[in-house]
């Protein structure tokens, strides 16, 4: 297990390996402006002020370059700590200099995420925030930028702690209820103080609902291309991708494999899989590509199903395929149109028609796809979603708690039963900001963060 001692003062290269303008070199604890100081030529750092100077090498004299230093007096730095910033030029020499001499005057390289990890332990974020600040740096579309900002501005924080707050309002009458006698102060009514619990119960299990738009936005959505053999699924792959990324032949089965290209629409990102045409065969490598079509497609967040308008009677497959796959968003798409612009009269189900090779329509369909998404899932851009499973698990924890909770209290057992479960409950809600801490958790997660934040 990585042990961390936050008494340490620690140094790392705060921005990406390479070639660039600048690089950003960070120094955070007790002696970050010490440190900074036997570094830099100047007598002082003032707080919160951008200072140009050299940096030098303390032992040779050497100027290692011409560097814009900040000091960030704790508490109010990112850390919470004395915090040194230098910019210096990018590249694979300057910093890394620098960075040596940080450790020649006692500072120590820190690991991955312990600049975040410190800001969490110092009060400066929640836990909830801290993984905010790594989805943002990993976010690869809009969408998933937008959530992060609001997640690190404290809005799902905000929600949990009401959630948090409604449990703690239960757990008070019960304790009221064990401190004083019956004869002292009047018992809530047992119906009464069901309905509550059910109620947090539905509002945890509402919270944990969102996993998956909240998923959608930060890892995109999943779209599986399905259909027959020969309807065009590796065209409108190329089409939507705008490369030739698929092999496209007349033969049908050419596509044994699934392939998984990303592309962005208005802000969101789109993982868009071709699978292998389906239907009964004995070859066993087509078999194989129609078992990993299958998974992919019961994995989807939308499925794009292919029907070639060249056969336009000839729907069995695909009505029966639509009626196996309700719960999943399917958009029932008519390859081939400009061969046949004629498209059948479908009920209860979206479809149109597209070319993929001319192509036509898809831009129509682009934003259906998106429109769908959006429905489905609620991706309002506004409302806050849990985006990670450690999350979810953790409502869910509490959710099966206040179950046990209700149960208990329809069954008229004693207030202290009642009372374990309601603090299960909310130990659970306390893991998700980290109010309630484990030691693997917190590792697992900043374990999973860049070096230098």
């Amino acid at each position: 297990m990585q042990h961390f001692d936050h008494h340490d003062t620690i140094a790392a290269i705060s921005t990406a390996t390479g070639l660039g303008g600048i690089a950003v070199l960070r120094i955070s604890g007790t002696r970050a402006r010490d440190i900074a100081l036997k570094i830099l030529d100047t007598e002082k750092l003032k707080a919160r002020y951008a200072q140009f100077c050299r940096a030098r090498d303390p032992q040779s004299g050497e100027v290692l370059d011409n560097v814009v230093a900040v000091y960030f007096q704790a508490p109010a730095s990112y850390t919470g700590e004395d915090t040194v910033e230098i910019s210096c030029h990018g590249g694979y020499a300057a910093a890394p200099s620098i960075l040596s001499c940080c450790y020649d005057q006692g500072a120590r390289a820190a690991q991955p995420g312990e600049f975040t990890r410190r800001a969490f332990i110092n009060g400066k974020m929640d836990l909830l925030q801290a993984e905010a600040v790594a989805d943002l740096i990993h976010a690869v579309s809009d969408s998933g930028r937008k959530l992060a900002n609001r997640i690190l501005a404290g809005k799902l924080s905000d929600k949990v702690r009401a959630l948090h707050h409604e449990l703690l309002d239960i757990a008070s009458i019960l304790e009221l209820e064990l401190d004083f006698s019956e004869q002292e102060i009047a018992a809530m009514d047992r119906k009464d103080l069901q309905n509550s619990i059910a109620n947090a119960k539905t509002h945890i299990a509402e919270l944990a609902a969102t996993y998956d738009s909240g998923r959608i936005l930060r890892e995109g959505a999943l779209v599986a291309i399905a259909g027959r053999p020969n309807t065009g699924k590796s065209s409108l792959l190329n089409a939507l991708l705008q490369e030739e990324r698929a092999i496209i032949s007349p033969i049908p089965g050419t596509t044994r494999d699934t392939i998984e290209e990303s592309f962005l629409h208005r802000g969101m990102l789109f993982r868009l899989v071709d699978t292998a045409g389906l239907r009964d065969t004995e070859d066993p490598l087509e078999r194989i590509g129609n078992s990993r079509a299958r998974r992919v497609i019961s994995e989807a967040d939308l499925i794009l199903l292919l029907a070639d308008l060249s056969r336009p009677d000839d729907l069995a497959f695909e009505i029966q395929f639509i009626e196996e796959h309700k719960k999943t968003p399917l958009i029932l798409v008519f390859n081939k149109y400009d061969l046949n612009p004629r498209i059948p009269e479908m009920k209860d189900i979206r479809y149109l028609g597209i070319s993929a090779t001319r192509p036509q329509n898809l831009d129509i369909l682009l934003d259906t796809m998106l429109e769908m998404l959006q429905k489905h899932f609620r991706l309002d851009g506004e409302s806050v979603s849990i985006s990670r499973d450690r999350q979810r698990r953790a409502l869910l924890l509490s959710a099966e708690a206040l179950k046990r909770a209700k149960e208990a209290v329809k069954k008229g057992y004693s207030n202290e039963f009642i009372a374990l479960d309601i603090r299960e409950a909310v130990d659970a809600l306390e893991s998700i900001t980290g109010e309630t801490r484990s030691e693997d958790v917190l590792n697992h997660i900043f374990n999973r963060f860049c070096i230098g934040k």
